[in-house]
């Protein structure tokens, strides 16, 4: 071991598994904190997306960069693989060289992501301690990464057996997802569809019930054993990466996460790993993340600012732009990538948006914040310490 002292992780999520994993591979002893009794009981098998566009590199080679075998489903899905609906239901076929995303599994079923990186971890000897709530921190060096705190964007789906093949459907639509987006992703006889909205959540239920007429308009789907799920996002301004000295704050707990499309596992991952990388190296964390990071996060508020003020005809115009090109990995890659107009437009977009949350970390007792005043949200499930 590095030295005598036990590094403690709170959050059993990608983010702190991902600074265990590579913790632990660097020889430092290794707990992990975890409310629950297993990973991934926020979720409920549904399928996800890691996005393959917004990078040079391939996702699976900053996986493996960072650490992470594939030891869970993780199948690449290409345009050809899928379909695009405007709001007018106008069918666009887009085109690219690589995977568009990856598509994965998160729960506690044996492929999920969840679970590889729980086995990756144990087979290194992190040790993990079930079902321990910690109420404060009391340590040299700890990384915190218990998940969102508040919902600045929500799902509202289904997963379903089904014997469709492979395949994936989006939709943008404000009347059946506000200033979000609406997806089907199927995968060996089973499917996720959700609505995804970025506002109006007290309407979810009929929004959810419009996506689904939708659905069944364009595509004869076989529905077989629906289980209904609730999901959320939680994105700040900037991310907030400590409070105190030593304590290092990763994924959702920090704000790491996609605010144009809520793509933000991989962003938790790499936080997780810089987290992991600032111990091993004795280097700054947030030097870290404002060389590897936080330009994509701050061009993702910008791009989340854009898409608010698109509305419907903006959507049908860029479907349009894209299904014109021979490949669209470029194009999105541009889009979220910084740039002088992308940096002008977060200023707009830093005074525009405000969080849900007052308080963006809760690791102390009579915490002020939305989610320790009013506990978890209706119908979501809580997934927080």
């Amino acid at each position: 071991m590095k030295n005598g002292k036990t590094i403690a992780i709170v959050g059993a999520g990608p983010a702190g598994l991902t600074a265990a994993i590579n913790l632990a591979k660097a020889g430092f002893k290794t707990s992990v904190y975890e409310q629950n009794h297993d990973v991934g009981l926020r979720f409920n098998g549904d399928f996800q997306g890691l996005e393959n566009w917004s990078d040079e590199q391939d996702t699976l080679q900053i996986l493996d960069k960072i650490g992470i075998n594939i030891n869970f489903l993780c199948h690449p899905y290409f345009a050809k693989d899928g379909l695009f609906y405007g709001p007018k239901l106008q069918k666009t076929q887009l085109k690219t060289s690589r995977p568009l995303f990856y598509l994965i599994e998160r729960g506690s079923s044996t492929n999920s992501l969840d679970q590889g990186l729980r086995r990756q971890a144990e087979d290194l000897g992190v040790n993990i301690l079930w079902s321990k709530k910690l109420e404060s921190i009391d340590a040299s060096k700890a990384i915190v990464g218990t998940g969102p705190k508040a919902a600045d964007a929500i799902a509202k789906g289904m997963v379903f057996n089904t014997s469709l093949d492979n395949r994936f459907i989006g939709f943008l639509d404000n009347r059946i997802a506000p200033k979000g987006y609406s997806y089907l992703l199927v995968h060996n006889g089973k499917a996720t569809f959700a609505t995804c909205m970025f506002e109006d959540f007290k309407n979810e239920k009929l929004y959810y019930e419009r996506a689904l007429r939708v659905l069944n308009t364009v595509i004869n789907i076989e529905i077989n054993e629906p289980k209904e799920f609730g999901g959320f996002v939680n994105f700040f301004n900037e991310p907030v990466i400590s409070k105190e000295s030593g304590i290092l704050y990763v994924g959702e707990n920090a704000g790491f996460q996609d605010a144009l499309w809520g793509f933000g596992i991989k962003y938790a991952m790499l936080s997780g790993y810089y987290a992991a990388k600032s111990i091993i190296e004795n280097r700054d964390y947030l030097t870290l993340c404002k060389q590897f990071i936080f330009s994509q996060l701050q061009t993702s508020l910008a791009n989340r600012w854009l898409f608010a003020h698109l509305y419907n005809i903006g959507y049908s115009f860029i479907l349009y732009k894209l299904r014109n090109m021979d490949d669209i990995i470029p194009a999105l890659r541009k889009h979220y990538n910084t740039s002088l107009g992308k940096k002008l437009f977060y200023i707009l977009a830093k005074r525009w948006y405000k969080t849900r949350l007052i308080d963006k970390q809760c690791m102390h007792v009579n915490c002020d914040c939305v989610w320790c005043r009013h506990g978890k949200l209706a119908h979501i499930k809580e997934d927080n310490f």
